[in-house]
């Protein structure tokens, strides 16, 4: 961690309040613990967010108008965001991180007091990785639970879905920390999406250029067939110089992807490029070095978790090369681990995911303040003035800060572990991608690209 003191005391300042449980942080009362993630549904009473009172003039919470317009400054009702992530199916190792970095993002916003001086809440449900499950439980969470906001899913399938059929029909911000579809980019979606993960067309650009960059003149692309791994296969495909020699899409949850392997090895290529989740890929990572296809793999960032190396083994991935955004290396993603580290000694960090998941919240916890209300085509306006610079910078662990500059009439810019969270037209970040490789059983950095290099 760097030696500025007055971040420094800002961390002293949150860890004393997350101890003495002063000035709102018991509002963590009603946001669910790691260990209730599966089976309770019912994270509190919700609130109903936009209609809780009269209002003000949106700036201070006072009494200036009539609530008319969505505003709800005077609201005692907790703000609520729906988590609909996957706890179980192919993406299940990412929900408990991601939820753990939600959790962290509630209990230091309800330490300031929360935005409008209300408590913060996620209500949490599980996508199951699967359609019909994600698009049910965004349903529930939206017009049962009346959430004022929902983030997820991870799959982009999932996640478009549930844009396309629940949140912009409801008008409902949606927020995103882990899919990375270009699809997602061009959703006819209102301006309610935002994502704090870079879309794949620059993880694909460069798995491109790791093979080029390795000598090879030849790559095959296999990827589950959804809405990520075709537009990654695409992508690839588009901006690798050498041969492809084939793209062979599969389903999850196959118990053998022989038949994908062979068609996949049919012309011998140098490299197949991979865009799939950890429970298909560990199995078909473990059959190919059974089968002694030959050739080696560059792995999407889903991949790139330890499990995967203990699961599949650090001999057979010696080697592999993989793609991921690049942290943003100071204080605030250091002290996010850190503080990480010391909240669940015993669970994963799994960026990008879990910073990502932290700042969605923290950013869009900001902007409803700055909008002064939760009204979603009100908070939408300040998604970009919150967090886009120009502004005085706000830094993780200073959301107090962030909100004492709003009700100043200070313009802000939020950056967080997961880096500037500047959001373009489409709602999206552009972030640096860093090349890893598997040395010795660890996925260590080698080289990174500027985010400037891929547009």
């Amino acid at each position: 961690m760097g030696d500025t003191d007055s971040f420094v005391e800002k961390l002293r300042r949150r860890r004393f309040l997350r101890l003495s449980g002063a000035a709102g942080a018991a509002g963590l009362a009603g946001c669910l613990n790691q260990d209730e993630v599966q089976g309770n549904d019912d994270g509190g009473d919700g609130g109903d967010g936009d209609d809780g009172g009269d209002g003000g003039d949106g700036d201070d919470g006072g009494d200036g108008g009539d609530g008319g317009d969505g505003g709800d400054g005077g609201s005692s009702e907790p703000i609520v965001v729906g988590a609909d992530i996957p706890f179980s199916g192919d993406l299940s190792d990412f929900g408990g991180p991601m939820l753990n970095a939600m959790e962290m993002a509630v209990e230091d916003i309800n330490a300031a007091g929360g935005p409008l001086g209300r408590e913060f809440q996620v209500n949490d449900e599980d996508s199951g990785t699967d359609t019909t499950q994600g698009v049910n439980a965004a349903n529930k969470l939206v017009n049962t639970d009346d959430v004022d906001a929902l983030i997820g899913a991870v799959s982009s399938g999932v996640t478009i879905s549930i844009a396309q059929s629940v949140t912009i029909p409801n008008d409902v911000i949606h927020l995103n920390s882990a899919s990375s579809s270009p699809s997602i980019s061009t959703l006819d979606d209102d301006d309610l999406v935002f994502r704090t993960r870079t879309n794949d067309r620059f993880v694909a650009k460069v798995m491109a250029r790791i093979v080029e960059n390795e000598g090879a003149s030849s790559a095959a692309v296999v990827y589950v067939n959804n809405d990520f791994g075709k537009e990654l296969a695409n992508t690839f495909e588009d901006n690798f110089e050498g041969e492809t020699t084939a793209t062979v899409g599969f389903s999850s949850g196959q118990s053998s992807y022989d038949q994908v392997l062979s068609e996949a090895f049919s012309d011998d290529p140098e490299y197949i490029a991979f865009a799939g989740y950890p429970e298909s890929g560990t199995t078909m990572l473990s059959q190919w070095n059974e089968g002694g296809y030959g050739g080696n793999w560059v792995l999407h960032t889903s991949m790139l978790s330890e499990d995967v190396i203990s699961n599949v083994g650090a001999d057979v991935l010696e080697g592999m090369y993989g793609v991921r955004t690049k942290p943003p290396t100071g204080d605030a993603t250091d002290s996010f681990v850190s503080d990480y580290e010391e909240e669940y000694p015993d669970a994963d960090v799994f960026s990008p995911y879990s910073w990502n998941s932290y700042d969605s919240l923290v950013s869009y916890a900001l902007a409803v303040h700055a909008a002064g209300s939760t009204d979603s085509s009100a908070v939408k306006e300040q998604m970009r003035n919150v967090s886009n610079p120009p502004g005085d910078e706000v830094s993780y662990g200073a959301f107090e800060d962030g909100v004492t500059a709003i009700d100043d009439g200070t313009e802000i810019d939020y950056s967080g572990p997961s880096g500037t969270v500047d959001f373009d037209d489409n709602g999206d970040v552009a972030s640096d991608m860093v090349i890893v490789e598997v040395v010795d059983g660890e996925f260590q950095d080698q080289e990174v690209i500027a985010a400037d290099d891929l547009v």
